[in-house]
C-alpha cells in the first residue's frame, strides 16, 4: 500500500535503484565463477606438478591418476569459461535494451514541445519499419551463424583439450628433462598406462 502513496519521482528512483542492484548482482555472480576458475587453474597446476614428481619418484600409478584429474579440471574450467562468455553476452543485451526505455522517454519530451504531421510522420515510420523488417532478417541470420559457432565451440570442447596420452607424453618430457633422463620411459609403457586409465578417464569426465 505504501508503493501507491509515493510520488512518481520516488517510484523512478526506487526502480533505477533496484536495476543498479540487480545488475550488481549479476556482476557478482559473473566474478565468484572466474574467481572459482582461477583457483580450479592453480589446482590444476599443482596437480601437473605432483604428477611430475610421483613420476620421478617412479610412482607410476600415482602419477597417472594425478594426471587423470588435471585433465578432468582441464574440462571443467573450458565448460565454466563457455557458461561465462554466454552469461555475459546476454548481460550486455539486457544493458543496451536500457536504450529502450530512454529513447521512449526522450521522444515523450519531444512530443511535448513539438508539432508533428501525422501523414510525414505515418511515411517516415512505413520506411522504418521496412528498414526495421530487413534488420530482423540480418539478425536472424547472425543469430544462425552464433549458433552455429556455439554448437561447434561445445562439439571441439574435447578437441582443444590435450589427450591423457599427449599429457602423459608431456609429463614424461618434463620429468625426464628435470632427472637428465633417468626417468625416461620407453613408448610401450606410456602406451600401457594410458590404455589402463582411459577407461577411468571416460567414466570420469561423464560423471560416472
Amino acid at each position: 500500500m505504501g508503493h501507491l502513496f509515493k510520488s512518481r519521482k520516488e517510484r523512478e528512483r526506487e526502480a533505477r535503484r533496484e536495476e543498479r542492484r540487480a545488475f550488481r548482482q549479476a556482476e557478482n555472480a559473473s566474478e565468484d565463477v572466474k574467481d572459482r576458475m582461477r583457483e580450479m587453474e592453480r589446482d590444476a597446476r599443482t596437480q601437473w606438478a605432483q604428477a611430475r614428481e610421483a613420476l620421478k619418484a617412479g610412482q607410476n600409478a600415482e602419477a597417472q591418476r594425478l594426471l587423470i584429474g588435471y585433465r578432468a579440471r582441464l574440462v571443467l574450467i573450458t565448460k565454466l569459461k563457455q557458461k561465462v562468455w554466454v552469461f555475459e553476452q546476454y548481460l550486455a543485451k539486457l544493458r543496451a535494451a536500457k536504450s529502450d526505455q530512454q529513447f521512449s522517454a526522450a521522444l515523450g519530451a519531444i512530443n511535448k514541445v513539438m508539432r508533428i504531421d501525422p501523414d510525414q510522420v505515418a511515411d517516415v515510420f512505413e520506411e522504418a519499419e521496412d528498414l526495421v523488417g530487413e534488420q530482423i532478417d540480418t539478425d536472424r541470420f547472425w543469430q544462425k551463424l552464433h549458433e552455429k559457432e556455439v554448437q561447434g565451440a561445445a562439439a571441439s570442447l574435447e578437441d582443444r583439450i590435450p589427450t591423457v596420452e599427449e599429457l602423459s607424453v608431456q609429463l614424461q618430457q618434463e620429468a625426464a628433462a628435470e632427472v637428465g633422463g633417468s626417468a625416461a620411459v620407453t613408448g610401450d609403457l606410456i602406451s600401457a598406462r594410458v590404455a589402463a586409465g582411459r577407461d577411468r578417464v571416460k567414466k570420469l569426465l561423464d560423471g560416472k
